[in-house]
């Protein structure tokens, strides 16, 4: 049975696990209020300081948290943000696995919206300005000021840093546990960023944090969440036709004073919204002039499409995107072109959609002419939306985010593939202009994965593209699918792990997530290697390569000892012990492969293994004994042959005996004759 929230066990208790040996999480004390899905929050302590309140977010494996930025957010001492205090990975009995976790200070006061559904607290004009305001400025600046973005700005996200809440400052909660702006509405997100599911939004940059900063404040303004009970897509649809500001305020009052700052964070041009530099210098006290925002040109004839009237460009794109299909027949009858010449009228529109067009290759098939030039003409029309292509879309420093949630996904792993063949990225950027300062910088990162994409080799493919375009992102392989591995470290330790499960052996080492996980992220070539373990026709090729590969990785980890490991690398390599001829070798080798295996070095397992003076002295010796056998052999065939032949060879010996005798014996006549005949002359 739980204990009651908010309780501390004591630190013995078998329900807690430890994070770096310094904290301890406890499995049976949630923190409900401190939860930021898809992380739960638990009750944690620090061992050095256990009057320390803090709490433990447990993250979700498969939407990775930002771990990367915990060492530079733990930075931040501004009161206006939850402190993020360490991370770690830990084994989670409730998931039967490993998961990783982040631990935040407590705050000592409340969450500001416990859940959506609520009435928000209605806040005064100077509250708003003095108790959340300038307090967020400061974070975001020294955020802003690290290369950071928050991403996880909303209502539902604040807490009071004390209590009554009445006197407390408000403070931005966590913003770590899960990919950026996977959990934001289409409320709180720019039109742009809305559009793109949730996994392709990316980190963005202040800008995006600055706008769901202007919507938290109208929220707290007005008393209640804009747009509420209105679905995303119909909250993107009103802010195309109204723009951002008519769309969320609607029918509310706003004094002026707060008008103007809210107006200017919710501006649509990235351009014209408000800068934290005007954010402080409004809080200095300076006013600006309110901001008017530009409506898109409205078509003197409405678009009809899908039974609906579509007044704006963006509108168009917005509702082609989400008819993909049905979108192919306007454009390929010219309805669209007339409709942007006689209705629309905007000469720049008229000349990028023709751009689009005229982009297609002569190469290509007509299905796929039609979808890349639908795709083309979206951008055309709308370049600052997400980059689409069917069933794919992502913002440009999303797009790793949302291959790697989807790359199980047949049809949006083909269709990223296309948005690469199609250089949809590289014509988004041509068509954005100077908005393209983002886009720019990615396009050499995509030219060079297209050819990993090319090459089908095990290192490769659509494995090596996730881990290229998301550096922190766990290794998806299977078989370390009960693991949360984000280093060599973490992957050793999960191999010494499956070891010892698997004491006989396993059947594959290194699989293709495996490997271009390592390649991704190892300093130096493997191509050697990860071509032998592809080599279908020798097992031993494969073992040694395998074996290579994860004593380079040990090594990555300053030689961290892994000495199950190395007992499953020594039955893995027999057949590399039974190519020895001498028996007595090769218990000797087994012998020495059994005493380093417990220093847990597998360069040492492969050095002995591939030591060439074992080798060639066993070539050596099999060779002598080889030539001895023969000598051996021969001599027993001639004996029993003469065993055999006994009488043969007797008669034979006999009968050359005799010719002997009789040859001695007639040299010995004529020498006496000629002796006789000289003394008688």
């Amino acid at each position: 049975m739980a204990a009651e929230e908010g309780q501390v066990a004591d630190a013995g208790n078998s329900g807690a696990v430890s994070i770096n040996d310094q904290f301890d999480i406890y499995v049976d004390q949630p923190l409900a209020r401190y939860d930021s899905p898809p992380a739960l929050a638990y009750v944690c302590t620090e061992k050095r300081d256990p009057n320390r309140e803090l709490f433990a977010l447990v993250c979700d494996p498969k939407q990775p948290p930002r771990h990367d930025l915990v060492s530079v957010m733990r930075q931040i001492s501004q009161k206006g943000l939850v402190r993020a205090v360490e991370w770690g990975v830990v084994d989670w009995p409730l998931e039967g696995r490993r998961c990783p976790a982040i631990i935040y200070e407590r705050p000592r006061g409340d969450r500001v919206l416990a859940n959506i559904d609520d009435e928000p607290p209605r806040m005064s004009e100077e509250a708003i300005s003095r108790k959340f305001v300038e307090p967020a400025v400061a974070v975001l600046r020294e955020m802003h000021n690290q290369g950071i973005t928050h991403r996880a700005i909303r209502l539902t996200n604040l807490f009071y840093d004390s209590s009554p809440a009445a006197q407390a400052t408000i403070m931005f909660g966590e913003c770590l546990s899960a990919p950026p702006a996977i959990g934001q509405s289409a409320v709180y997100e720019t039109i742009e960023s809305a559009m793109a599911p949730p996994t392709g939004r990316g980190p963005g940059s202040v800008s995006d944090d600055l706008y769901a900063f202007g919507v938290t404040i109208l929220a707290l303004l007005i008393g209640q969440n804009p747009c509420v009970g209105m679905s995303n897509e119909e909250v993107i649809q009103s802010k195309l036709i109204y723009g951002s500001y008519g769309a969320l305020v609607q029918r509310h009052r706003i004094s002026l004073t707060m008008m103007e700052v809210v107006r200017g964070l919710l501006m649509d041009e990235i351009e014209e919204r408000w800068t934290l530099d005007d954010l402080e210098f409004w809080l200095s006290g300076r006013r600006l002039s309110p901001k008017q925002p530009d409506r898109p040109a409205k078509a003197a004839r409405a678009f009809s499409f899908q039974g609906r009237d579509l007044l704006t460009r963006r509108e168009v794109a917005f509702a082609f995107s989400n008819n993909w299909d049905a979108a192919i027949e306007p454009v390929r009858a010219g309805m669209l072109d007339t409709w942007l010449r006689r209705s629309l009228g905007e000469e720049a529109a008229i000349e990028a959609v023709n751009t689009a067009k005229a982009t297609i290759s002569a190469t290509e098939t007509e299905t796929e002419s039609d979808d890349r030039m639908l795709a083309r003409i979206i951008i055309a029309l709308d370049p600052l939306r997400p980059i689409t292509y069917k069933s794919f879309s992502a913002t440009i420093d999303g797009i790793g985010g949302e291959i790697a949630a989807k790359y199980l996904d047949e049809s949006t792993r083909n269709d990223f593939v296309e948005v690469l063949r199609a250089n949809l990225i590289v014509f988004s950027t041509e068509m954005l202009g100077k908005s393209a300062w983002v886009g720019f910088g990615y396009i050499p990162q995509f030219e060079k994965i297209k050819l990993f994409l090319e090459n089908t080799s095990i290192g490769h493919g659509i494995e090596r593209v996730i881990y290229e375009l998301n550096p922190t992102l766990s290794c998806q392989s299977p078989l370390l699918e009960a693991e949360y591995v984000h280093d060599f470290t973490e992957m050793l330790h999960a191999y010494e792990r499956l070891a010892q499960q698997n004491p006989d052996g396993m059947a594959v080492l290194i699989d293709r997530h495996i490997a271009a996980f390592i390649v991704t992220h190892l300093k130096g070539g493997l191509v050697a290697e990860m071509r032998e373990i592809e080599n279908l026709h020798d097992p031993l090729a494969v073992a040694r390569a395998s074996i290579r590969v994860l004593a380079q990785v040990q090594d990555q980890t300053d030689s961290i000892p892994a000495p199950n490991l190395c007992n499953v690398a020594i039955k893995t390599l027999e057949p590399a012990v039974e190519r020895f001829n001498s028996r007595s070798q090769r218990e000797r080798i087994r012998l020495r492969l059994q005493k380093v295996a417990h220093d847990g070095k597998l360069n040492d397992i492969l050095r002995i293994v591939n030591n060439s003076t074992y080798i060639e002295n066993d070539r050596t010796a099999y060779r002598r004994a080889v030539k001895e056998f023969v000598r051996s052999v021969l001599q027993m065939q001639q004996l029993t042959f003469e065993k055999t032949h006994k009488k043969q060879l007797a008669r034979a010996i006999g009968a050359e005996v005799s010719a002997f005798i009789s040859c001695i014996l007639s040299l010995i006549a004529i020498i006496i004759i000629a002796v006789v005949w000289y003394m008688g002359s």
